[in-house]
């Protein structure tokens, strides 16, 4: 996401910048369930690896909980 911004950023002439950030901002729904997907899968493998909800909540700064939440999809 950061590399993203840096591109965006680097774009010198403006109306392209904007543009291009215009695209970016439509994919963004689609991009944000990507990002939560990936998330999701990392909780669920270092679950599988034994770790407890409570040590991956403390690890990514969350609760046990909500990491169980992750685990679900939600």
């Amino acid at each position: 996401m950061r590399a993203a911004n840096s591109a965006l950023e680097a774009i010198s002439d403006p109306i392209e910048r904007a543009r291009e950030t215009s695209n970016l901002l439509r994919l963004w729904p689609e991009l944000h369930w990507l990002v939560r997907e990936v998330r999701q899968h990392a909780v669920i493998a270092a679950h599988g690896q034994g770790r407890t909800f409570d040590e991956i909540g403390a690890e990514i700064g969350t609760s046990g909980y909500r990491a169980s939440q992750i685990s679900r999809g939600k």
